[in-house]
C-alpha cells in the first residue's frame, strides 16, 4: 500500500479518536457534576421500597416508586385519653389495679431472667428445674437475644445493656451445626431487628445485618424456597452444599417482615427479593382448595407434596399470620398479599371452623384441620388465629371476622378455664355439632387415663409448652374492642401461670394441666416466654399508646417492627 492510500485511513482514526474523547470528557462531566450536585449519591444504597418489583409498582421517570403506601385503616380501639395532656383516662382506682398487675408481670420476667443470668448466662436456655444451661439454637444466647425488646419496654435499661454487650460479641458468620432458618430468622433476626428500632443501638443493626447475609445463601434452591436447616459456615464455602428436605409451609413462609424490616433499614434489595420470590412460589403454586395451602412443599419443584393436609397450626400457622402482616408493613402498596390473605381466610370460614358440642356454650366455635378428610383437632398454636382475624377484620372492613374472632378466642380462653389448672393444653378434639360420638371415640375417651376432660372434648394432650397464642389474641382483642374483660382473663391465666409454673429458678412447662393427679412441671422454658408470653400479658396491662397496633406490627416472635408510613 503506498503512502496516498494510507492517508485517508489515518485521517479517519484521528476522526475516531477525537470524537471518543470528546464523548469520554462529556460522561466525565457529567458524573462530576452529578456527584458535585448530590454528593451522597455514591453511597446511597438502592432501596427496595423505591426500586423494587416493577410488575407490581408504578413507574415514574427511569424509577419504580412505591407511591401506594397508605395509612390503612386504624386497628386499635378508640381509647379515651385527655386532650390537654394526653393522658389515657381511667379513674385513680383503675389505674392502681392495672399497674399493679404489670408490675408483677415485670417481676415474674425478671424472677425468670435473674435465674437465666444466674446459671446460664450466654447459653439459649436455662432448664429451670435443674438449673443447668441448655443450647437449642446454636448456642448463640436465644433468650438474651429474644428478650431484648421487651427489656425495652419494661424499662429495663441496666438487663438491655449487658444484653447488649454479649450480643456485640456474638458471631453470625459460622456456625457449629445446621440452624433453623425458620427459627434463627423470628428469635434473633427479629428480636436484633425490634431492639434496634426501639433503642436506636446501631450495634445491633449490624449484626443483624451480618446474620441475615450469612444466611442468604439458604435461597440457593432451585425454586429460590429456604431450606429448613443451614450450615453458615459450610454454606459460604461450599457452592455445592444443598441440604435437601422437605419444605415446611411455616419455615419457608414465615421469614418476610424479617428481611423486608432488614431491606429497609439497610437498603440492601436483595434481602426483599428473596422472600418475595417465595411468596410468588407459594401463590402460583397448584392448591385443592383455593387459599388454602398444604402444609408441606418441595424445594426442588415449588410443588405441594401432600394436598389433603391442611391446618392453621403446627407447621403452618404463621404462613397465614404473616400475610395480613406483610400487607400492613407496607402499607397496602403490595396487594398480592391482600389476596393471598383473603383467600385463605374465606376458605377457613367455609372449611375449618365449626360448632361445638359444649354444654350450655353453644357459642363456641373450634378451628379443625384437614387430615385426609376434616379432623376436629385445635391446637394451642392456633388460637394465634383470632388476633390475627382481628386485625384482618379492620384493616380490610370484613366485620363477620371480629365476630368470628372473639368466639374463637372466648374458645381458646374456654380451654384454659376448663382444666384442673386453669391453663390451656397443646392440642384437643372436640365433638361437633349434630356428629354422633362412635365407637372410636367413645375409645379415645376411655384411653384418656388420669386426665380430666373438658365436656365436648373426647382426647386431650395435656402438655402446656409456655405458649403465648392465647394471651397474644386476649392483647390483640382488648387493643380492638377495647372490651377490659379481656384483661381479667389475661390476669386469671397470669396467676395460674405463676401457681403452677413457677420454679425456684424461672418458670416451667407442664406434662399435664388436666390430670387428677399431682401436676408434674416438665423442666423446660423455650426463650419465646420472655420473648412473647410476658411481653403480651405486659403490654395487655399498659397504655394502649404502648406498641401502638396502628404503628407496629408484630412478628410471630412477638417482635414488634414500625410499620411504613406515607
Amino acid at each position: 500500500m503506498n503512502s496516498l492510500s494510507k492517508a485517508p485511513w489515518k485521517l479517519n482514526r484521528l476522526f475516531i479518536s477525537i470524537f471518543l474523547i470528546v464523548v469520554i470528557l462529556l460522561v466525565t462531566y457529567q458524573v462530576f457534576f452529578i456527584v458535585n450536585q448530590y454528593p451522597d449519591i455514591l453511597n446511597k444504597p438502592k432501596e427496595w421500597w423505591n426500586h423494587a418489583y416493577p410488575s407490581r409498582l408504578n413507574r415514574l421517570g427511569n424509577d419504580v416508586v412505591l407511591k401506594n403506601v397508605t395509612s390503612l385503616k386504624k386497628i386499635q380501639y378508640d381509647f379515651p385519653y385527655s386532650s390537654f395532656r394526653r393522658e389515657f383516662i381511667e379513674t385513680p382506682e383503675e389505674r392502681e389495679l392495672r399497674e399493679s398487675r404489670r408490675e408483677s408481670i415485670k417481676q415474674g420476667f425478671l424472677h425468670a431472667w435473674n435465674g437465666y443470668v444466674k446459671y446460664a448466662w450466654g447459653a439459649d436456655e436455662i432448664l429451670p428445674i435443674s438449673n443447668l444451661p441448655r443450647n437449642s439454637y446454636n448456642g448463640w444466647g436465644a433468650s438474651i437475644v429474644d428478650a431484648l425488646d421487651t427489656m425495652w419496654i419494661m424499662d429495663l435499661k441496666e438487663e438491655f445493656k449487658n444484653a447488649t454487650e454479649h450480643i456485640s460479641h456474638i458471631n453470625f458468620n459460622s456456625s457449629v451445626i445446621p440452624i433453623s432458618i425458620f427459627e434463627t430468622t423470628i428469635r434473633y433476626l427479629g428480636g436484633m431487628l425490634s431492639a434496634y428500632e426501639l433503642s436506636g443501638d446501631e450495634m445491633l443493626l449490624e449484626k443483624a445485618k451480618q446474620l441475615g447475609e450469612a444466611m442468604i445463601p439458604c435461597f440457593n434452591s432451585p425454586t429460590g424456597l429456604p431450606y429448613n436447616n443451614w450450615n453458615l459456615t459450610r454454606g459460604l464455602i461450599d457452592s455445592t452444599y444443598k441440604p435437601y428436605s422437605t419444605g415446611i409451609l411455616a419455615q419457608v413462609g414465615t421469614l418476610h417482615l424479617e428481611y423486608m424490616k432488614l431491606a429497609q433499614l439497610t437498603g440492601n434489595s436483595t434481602f426483599f427479593y428473596k422472600v418475595q420470590n417465595v411468596t410468588d412460589v407459594l401463590d402460583k403454586a397448584v392448591k385443592k382448595i383455593p387459599g388454602l395451602y398444604p402444609t408441606f412443599i418441595s424445594q426442588e419443584t415449588g410443588r405441594f407434596l401432600n394436598y389433603d393436609v391442611v391446618s392453621f397450626g403446627a407447621n403452618a400457622d404463621s404462613f397465614y399470620e404473616y400475610l395480613i402482616k406483610q400487607y400492613l408493613f407496607v402499607g397496602g402498596a403490595i396487594d398480592q398479599y391482600r389476596r393471598m390473605y383473603e383467600e385463605s381466610i374465606d376458605s377457613m370460614h367455609e372449611y375449618l371452623i365449626k360448632e361445638g358440642q359444649v354444654k350450655n356454650r353453644p357459642d363456641l366455635l373450634f378451628l379443625g384441620e384437614i387430615y385426609h378428610g376434616f379432623l376436629p383437632r385445635m391446637e394451642h398454636l392456633s388460637c394465634f388465629v383470632p388476633g390475627m382475624l382481628a386485625i384482618g377484620s379492620k384493616t380490610l372492613n370484613r366485620p363477620k371476622d371480629l365476630e368470628v374472632a372473639i368466639k374463637l378466642g372466648e374458645t381458646c380462653y374456654w380451654a384454659y378455664n376448663s382444666t384442673t389448672t386453669g391453663i390451656g393444653p397443646e392440642d384437643f378434639y372436640f365433638l361437633q355439632k349434630n356428629v354422633t360420638v362412635d365407637e372410636k371415640t367413645r375409645w379415645m375417651q376411655k384411653n384418656q387415663k388420669d386426665t380430666v376432660l373438658p365436656d365436648g372434648i373426647y382426647k386431650l394432650n395435656g402438655n402446656y409448652l409456655l405458649r403465648p397464642e392465647t394471651v397474644e389474641s386476649l392483647f390483640i382483642l382488648y387493643r380492638v374492642t377495647g372490651d377490659k374483660s379481656y384483661q381479667e382473663k389475661g390476669w386469671k391465666i397470669w396467676k395460674a401461670i405463676e401457681k403452677w409454673c413457677k420454679t425456684e429458678s424461672a418458670y416451667s412447662g407442664l406434662y399435664n394441666v388436666a390430670s387428677n393427679k399431682e401436676i408434674v412441671q416438665n423442666n423446660n422454658m423455650e426463650s419465646f416466654f420472655l420473648a412473647e408470653t410476658l411481653k403480651y400479658l405486659y403490654l395487655l396491662f399498659s397504655t394502649p399508646d404502648v406498641i401502638s397496633l396502628d404503628d407496629y406490627v408484630f412478628n410471630t416472635e412477638a417482635h414488634p417492627l414500625l410499620r411504613m408510613k406515607p
